[in-house]
């Protein structure tokens, strides 16, 4: 029995079907796992063979492949009977149909917000969509963030570098960050075929991954053996691509569990509503017996007591948000502070008019991981406080909790765009000239001078040679004063950036805490409404029945006890469900 088939089951059933609430709960989670799409999100640094993986998987050349061009915007590639091609353009929201000749050329023009294509190929029949992303640089640009930001609706994630050189530090901090957004990765080692020692560098990022704290598992292949296999027809050539372990990762793990996530979400919607509906059930049962009156009558005092005293989990609520809000703004503010030191102290010592690219370059990769730093800590903090909320109320009416919906900053890095170059350029040459003769004259006056009361001339070899020096050392503290100039000047010009990063990012993580905090204000309002009344609405069942006759009730209490019945087999079935492998 399937996860739909259950869901199906639970519809039908006269006791859920009383409660509206309970049956849009259920027909929005059909409707979400009626979709068989699954996701497989390809991911990787710039020229690291990402492209040239996803067209030697699918056998086709829809992914731009080439040393001077790259992905710039992200590929949707899906099955389809006929192959089509469409892309869709800044400021627009419908597809534009292209030839799917060009709609490579298209992808490498950076004039896309996305593209779809639609393909042939067995690997994605069953509904497998790969998603081929822009080439991430570290953690930072323009590419990174719309990468990001499909890595939010993907079932699994291809990350992929190539065999000529290990992972590097960015590379780990990356494959840290997508496994707390999607935790089903897998490592892709390309480009087999170049590098002798492969698998040695195969063996290290493996325990590189695994100190790091990562279990991510890794497989080496080759996409050109892979063409070559294709055209060929070779099994021996395909088995040594390393892509048979790819297709099986894809086909027996990646669709495998997307279909037990499927039946866990059902099997613990449908436990969730059946433990509703039974506990109104039960309790209507119980007053059939008149002495039990009274004792449901104390529970339906008690619920509304907890209504009443639900200020105590709200004020934990307000509390713990604004503590949080503080803890986060203080975090980022910390981290922002540390880094600002280590630029007074490199431009202390450094030429910024000779160090500014590549210290733009280790500023954007400093301050994006102390941003996605700050809110992975953000999104654990987030979730302990819903958790002791939680833990306020008591097991049956806890529930689960909320998708919170904590977004990542990712499209705050995206909008705040590069650090602005100040002016930096040293004097010039002519500058330099009148600087020094200015020097040297006073020094030669000055020198000539005294000399000229000794009988000497005004110009002589010893105001010459005094002149000489005097705008050498003139031309060396021009020279110091316009170094710590430029010093200043970078650091004022990094002091901004950071200063409106700081801004940007706090006000990001403000909104999306209150939004968290809305979202579970309304959540635990609703579990408590719904047991008052679930409760209430026994009372008045129980009243009506306690009037009725005899033959009346015992008819109610053997229809209760059938749908009682039927919901322990459908919560047996849901049971079986989630441990269905």
């Amino acid at each position: 029995m399937t996860a739909l088939d259950v869901i199906d089951e639970a519809l039908r059933q006269p006791a859920i079907g009383r409660r509206r609430d309970l049956t849009s709960r259920l027909s929005r989670l059909r409707v979400r796992l009626a979709d068989p799409a699954i996701r497989v999100v390809v991911v990787g640094s710039l020229k690291q063979g990402k492209s040239h993986l996803v067209n030697a998987l699918l056998g086709a050349s829809v992914c731009p492949v080439h040393d001077d061009v790259a992905s710039a915007a992200p590929a949707v590639i899906r099955y389809a009977e006929q192959a089509w091609a469409a892309v869709v353009r800044p400021g627009q929201q419908r597809l534009e149909p292209v030839e799917v000749d060009r709609v490579a050329q298209e992808i490498s023009g950076g004039q896309l917000v996305r593209a779809e294509i639609g393909v042939n190929r067995a690997v994605l029949s069953g509904g497998l969509v790969i998603v081929d992303t822009p080439g991430v640089d570290g953690l930072r640009s323009e590419h990174t963030s719309r990468t990001l930001a499909e890595l939010a609706e993907a079932d699994a994630v291809l990350a992929v570098t190539d065999a000529l050189t290990e992972l590097s530090p960015a590379e780990l901090q990356f494959l840290r960050f997508a496994t707390t957004i999607c935790p089903n990765v897998l490592g892709v080692l390309t480009k087999t075929d170049l590098s002798p020692r492969w698998r040695a560098h195969l063996e290290r990022n493996r325990m590189l991954i695994a100190q790091a704290g990562l279990a991510i598992p890794l497989v080496a292949v080759s996409s050109v053996l892979r063409e070559r296999a294709l055209r060929t027809g070779s099994q021996e050539v395909n088995a040594e691509s390393g892509f048979p372990a790819l297709v099986g990762y894809l086909e027996n793990t990646v669709k495998a569990q997307a279909g037990m996530l499927a039946r866990r979400s059902a099997s613990e919607a449908i436990l969730a509503v059946t433990e509703q509906v039974s506990l109104g059930l039960r309790a209507e049962l119980s007053t059939q017996d008149p002495t039990s009156l009274a004792g449901l009558e104390d529970a339906q005092r008690a619920a509304e007591l907890l209504r009443r005293q639900s200020s105590r989990w709200q004020n934990m609520l307000m509390d713990g948000m604004a503590d949080l809000m503080s803890d986060v703004d203080h975090d980022l503010r910390e981290r922002t502070r540390v880094i600002l030191r280590h630029t007074d102290q490199a431009f202390d010592k450094a030429d910024p008019a000779k160090t500014w690219d590549q210290f733009c370059d280790w500023l954007a990769d400093k301050l994006t991981d102390a941003v996605l730093r700050n809110y992975d800590w953000t999104v654990e903090r987030t979730h302990w406080l819903a958790q002791r909320i939680a833990e306020q109320f008591d097991e049956e009416s806890r529930g689960t909790l909320p998708d919170l919906g904590l977004r990542d900053p990712a499209r705050v890095l995206e909008r705040m765009g590069g650090l602005i170059t100040p002016d930096l350029a040293p004097p010039g040459v002519a500058n330099k000239v009148i600087t020094g003769l200015r020097g040297s004259y006073s020094g030669m006056l000055m020198f000539g001078l005294l000399t000229s009361l000794m009988g000497m001339p005004l110009v002589n070899f010893v105001s010459v040679g005094a002149g000489a020096v005097m705008g050498a050392k003139t031309l060396k503290e021009e020279r110091d004063a316009q170094l710590k100039r430029r010093q200043a000047v970078a650091k004022t010009a990094v002091q901004r950036h950071v200063d409106e990063l700081v801004f940007q990012v706090g006000k990001h993580s403000r909104d999306a805490l209150r939004h968290v905090q809305r979202r579970l204000r309304e959540h635990f309002t609703e579990q408590a409404e719904q047991l008052q009344d679930e409760l209430t609405e026994s009372i008045r069942r129980a009243r009506e029945l306690a009037n009725a006759d005899l033959v009346a009730r015992n008819q109610r209490n053997q229809s209760i006890s059938e749908e009682i019945n039927t919901l322990v087999a459908l919560r047996q079935r849901a049971q079986a469900l989630a441990l269905t492998s």
